[in-house]
This record gives structure tokens, sequence and C-alpha cells, in this order.
């Protein structure tokens, strides 16, 4: 009776199964003469838990590889739309030399992490080196030659490459084939351009395929057409205002005058072709110098009013509570264009304070930038997923997007020996709004300077004739991931503004690659807050499952009281 109902009480328990996975890795380390190839293991444990990342190096690694692990896994999770709550991740890297630490394997990490909450098989013969980015993008690395050096070594047959660096060019500037190189080395060299195909080169699994077209979430279409309606209507406003004062025009003002014209074209054919997003940027171009011809014009001095209205404004957007991605984004556009008003502001006021002429392309981008910030607002309170956004989860998101900048910057300046004096000041400034407590801030302008790093890395040994294909292959990962949110009830409207302006640079390539990289990042803000909807639903299951465990408590019960009767009742049988 005793054993019965210990074998039942056992039943009842939840199945607590380790999983475990490896691979290896393809790493670099410094040597007095360079750069050498070397060889990591990568392994990972997967148990029952409450969504921790565990990270052991031999030797120790920097803080830079523990940030792009627990990124890896965020993605992975993402990835596969995975509640990785429930789960503890412990990943060991093991070395025989001290390798470079930095986000490289980050691609590595995330196929490995995917692969085994799929239960998916890999082929332990392949190895690969890649950064990993939002969406899933695998982004490029440096020291490829050597790697794969490092993978004639261990007798590594194929090695995975990001998208678009078969071709490099070494300290010599010389160019170098890596897939002639790996062939001569019996290697074959492969390329993957998002996580899908990766997965694929391993396993010969498609998790996803190509989402098809994307249609364009009907309200955002309705918010963002108004919004370009009412900059482009601004636009002919200004100038015909421009046109009742003018008298003299020097050439600064003919040529401010002609750019604001072609801008104004600009915005109506893009207007006429549905990019509204497009169509409101070149209208504010156009309205910045409308508004600097209308000032050269009459002079302004009501530098304390405008500094007025964007306190009174920057009061009025802080009351506003925020409820969804949709919210959260436009709040950040807001603010950013606030803080840039105010900035632009002050420096206006000292040029004019020291009779500098140049005040007026400072005030003109104030009072325009001022008039944008109001049109954002518009996006405020559109309907979506509800996530939560309180202060502690803002700060984390704050957090965990200023680790991953740090981690990109180390590394571009690990590959290029140099500053990256723009990036900088934009990572800079994030931190500045997280010390200030302006996390909805830090995050989008440290999103921004992510992406910027991104592109330096992506331009990174491309040839320009392959600058158009690495640009195509990224705005079509950009569709596919922004399709996903959609089908999670979630439509990124920064993520598809930026895609949008990104396809229709189409004669200025570098611009284009850097607005997608902007679109890339800022597409999948959701994974850095919780749902919502999903604390009834964890509770719900809670419940449920305790209905079960009730309900398995009760037959076992019965059972074993049956099982008692029948035992009892035989016993009295034999007697008799």
């Amino acid at each position: 009776m005793k054993k019965i109902l210990f074998i039942l009480f056992l039943l009842m328990l939840p199945i607590v199964t380790a999983d475990y996975g490896e691979m290896p890795l393809l790493a670099v380390k410094e040597t007095l003469t360079g750069l050498e190839g070397s060889t990591a293991s990568l392994e990972l444990r997967i148990e029952p838990g409450t969504g921790r990342v565990f990270l052991e190096t031999v030797p120790l690694s920097k803080l830079d590889t523990q940030i792009s692990t627990r990124f890896a896994k965020e993605i992975a999770c993402d990835y596969l739309d995975e509640d990785c709550e429930k789960y503890d991740f412990f990943y060991t890297i093991k070395s025989n030399s001290s390798i470079i630490g930095g986000p490289s394997a980050g691609a590595a990490i995330t196929v490995l992490t995917v692969t085994m909450l799929k239960d998916i098989k890999i082929d332990k013969d392949i190895a690969m080196t890649g950064t990993i980015n939002s969406g899933g993008l695998i982004g490029p690395v440096g020291g490829l030659k050597e790697k794969i050096d490092a993978a004639a070594s261990m007798g590594i047959k194929k090695v995975v490459i990001p998208k678009g660096e078969k071709i490099v060019t070494d300290e010599n500037n010389e160019t170098i084939n890596l897939e002639e190189y790996a062939k001569e080395k019996e290697i074959e060299l492969v390329e993957a351009a998002d996580l899908t195909e990766a997965i694929y080169l391993f396993s010969g699994i498609l998790l996803k395929e190509d989402k098809g077209e994307l249609i364009v979430d009907e309200t955002y279409l309705n918010v963002m057409k108004n919004l370009a309606i009412k900059l482009c209507n601004r636009s002919q406003e200004l100038n015909n205002q421009f046109d009742r004062i003018k008298r003299f025009r020097d050439n600064d003002m003919i040529e401010a005058e002609n750019k604001g014209i072609n801008f104004t074209i600009k915005g109506k054919n893009a207007f006429d072709e549905g990019k509204y997003y497009s169509s409101a940027s070149y209208c504010f171009g156009a309205n910045i110098r409308f508004r600097y011809l209308i000032l050269r014009s009459e002079e302004f001095k009501d530098f304390d009013e405008l500094e007025k209205e964007i306190e009174k404004y920057e009061e009025d957007i802080d009351k506003i509570e925020i409820k969804t991605i949709s919210d959260l984004e436009a709040y950040m556009v807001i603010k950013e264009r606030l803080k840039e008003a105010r900035e632009s502001l002050k420096t206006a006021a000292e040029k004019y304070e020291d009779d500098d002429k140049d005040y007026i392309d400072n005030l003109a981008y104030v009072i325009e930038r001022l008039y944008t910030a109001h049109s954002w607002a518009d996006f405020i309170g559109v309907k979506g997923k509800v996530f939560i956004f309180d202060k502690e989860s803002l700060k984390d998101s704050c957090l965990n997007k200023l680790s991953e900048v740090e981690e990109r910057y180390q590394y571009v300046k690990l590959i290029l020996q140099e500053e990256i004096i723009g990036s900088k000041k934009e990572y800079d400034y994030a931190q500045r709004d997280f010390e200030n407590g302006d996390y909805e801030l830090c995050l989008f302008r440290a999103s921004k300077a992510k992406a910027e790093m991104d592109t330096i890395l992506s331009m990174i040994g491309v040839e320009e004739e392959q600058v158009e294909s690495v640009l195509k292959n990224k705005l079509n990962i950009i569709k596919n991931n922004i399709i996903e949110q959609q089908e999670k009830n979630t439509f990124p409207i920064l993520g598809y503004s930026y895609y949008e302006y990104a396809g229709s640079l189409e004669d200025e390539k570098y611009s284009s690659l850097l607005y997608s990289s902007y679109a890339l990042e800022l597409s999948n803000l959701d994974i850095y807050f919780k749902e919502e909807s999903k604390i009834p639903n964890i509770i719900k299951e809670l419940e449920n499952q305790n209905i079960r465990i009730i309900s398995i408590v009760i037959f076992a019960f019965g059972l074993g009281i049956f099982i008692g009767l029948k035992a009892r009742s035989s016993k009295k049988k034999k007697k008799r």
C-alpha cells in the first residue's frame, strides 16, 4: 500500500530534466605579432528555473562576453516567442588560451540556445562566427582569416560567417577571397544573413520562411499620413509667408530657398507614393529652410517664450501614461525632439549674445523641431498590446541597451584601432539621460548609438559593389521582423518609419544602411518588457496547475482507499 502511494506521489511531481548541448567556437587572440586564430568550446545546460543566465569562462573573459551572452539568450527567446522565465541557462566557454572577448560569439550562442529550446540536433562539425543583432540579423566580425586557420587546426569541415564577408581586405590593403582561402584548407565557407539561415545550415531544418508582403497597419498609415499633411502644408504656408516679406536675397538665402523648394517637391513625391514618413521628413527639411528665410527677414528676440513653450510641453508629456510600444516610441521621439530643441535654443541664445548671425540656423531648427514634437503626440493612445512600463523595467531596458552599446563600441575600437566620435557622442547622451532618470530617452538614444556602430561594423571589408546586396538583404530581414511584430499585435511605428525611409534613399546607400540599422534596432523593443496580460495568464496557469494537482491527489487518495479496502477484503476471505 505504502509503495503504491509513493509511486503515485512521484507521478504527481513536475518532470525536471537538464538539457545539455555544445558546439565549437572560433575566436582570435592577441600575440606580439598581431591577431592569431584560436578555438574554444561553447556548452549550454538548460534547467527549470526563473530566467537567470549564468556564464563560466575558462580562462576568465571580459565583461562584454557576459553581456553578449545575455543578449544572445534574449534574441533566441524572442525569435521563438518562448517564455524563458521558466528556465535557467548555464553557459560555459572553455579555451586553451586567453581569447579576445566581445560579441563575435553572439550568433553561435543564439543558434545553440534556439536549437536546444526546440530540441533540434545540430552538426558538431560546423563552426560559426558572427554577432547577433535585433531581429536575428547576423552581423560582421573581424579576424576571419585567422578564424579559418583555427577551424582547420580543429578539423572542422564547414565554417559559417556573416553574409557579405567572403571578400576582405588585410592589413596590407590586399583583397583576400576567404572562400578560396578556406577551400585550400579543405573547409567549406558558407554565409548566413540571419538566424533562420544559420539554424538551417547547422540542422537542415527551416524554422521560419519569408513572411511575404508587408501590409502596413491601417491606424499607423492614417496617423502618419495626417502628420505628413500637417508638415507639408506648413511648408507651403512658410514659403508663402516668405514670399510676402522678402526683399533683398543674398547667396545664402537663395541657396536655402532652392533647398526648401527641392525638399518640398521630394515631400510631395513621397506622399504620392504612400511613403508618409519620408514625406514628413522631407517637408520638415523644407520647413527649416523656409523658417530660416523668414528669420533672416524679421529679427526674432522671444527666446524666453520658446523656452517656456518647451518646458510646458515637457510637463504635459510627462503626465502621459505609457501602455503600449507605440506609446513608448511616440514618447521617446517627442522627448528627443524637445531635448534637441532645448539644446539648440541654448546655442542660439549664446550666439545671439555674441552677435553671431549664425544663431538664425539654430533658431529655425528649434521652432520647427518643436512643431514636429507636437505632431508625434497623435501616436499616443493608439491601440496595441499592453506592456508593463514601470520605472524599474524602463531603467533595466536602458541599462541593457547601454551594455550592448558598450560591447559594440569596444569591439569597433578593437577592429578599427580608433575612436568612433559620432556614435560615441550619442552613447554619451544616452548615459547622461540614464543619470538624469530619463530612461525612455536613454533607451532611444542608446538604440540609435548601437545601430550606428552596427552600421560601421557591417561596412568593414565590404566592397562598393556589395553594398546594394547587403542593404537589400537587411531590408528583407527588417520586413519579416515587422510582420512578426504585427502577428504579436504590436506595430513598431519607429521601426517601420525608418524602414520606409531607408527604402526611399535610393541614391544614398550608406544613409539607407544607417536608417535600416535604426529600423532593425527599434523594431524589437518588446524584448525588454513583460506583457501585462501575461500576469493574469500566469496566475490562471498556476490555478489550473493546482486544480490538476488536487485532482491527482484526490484520485490517488481514492485509489489508495480502494486498494486498501480490496486488500482488507482479501485478508478476511483468506481467514474464512
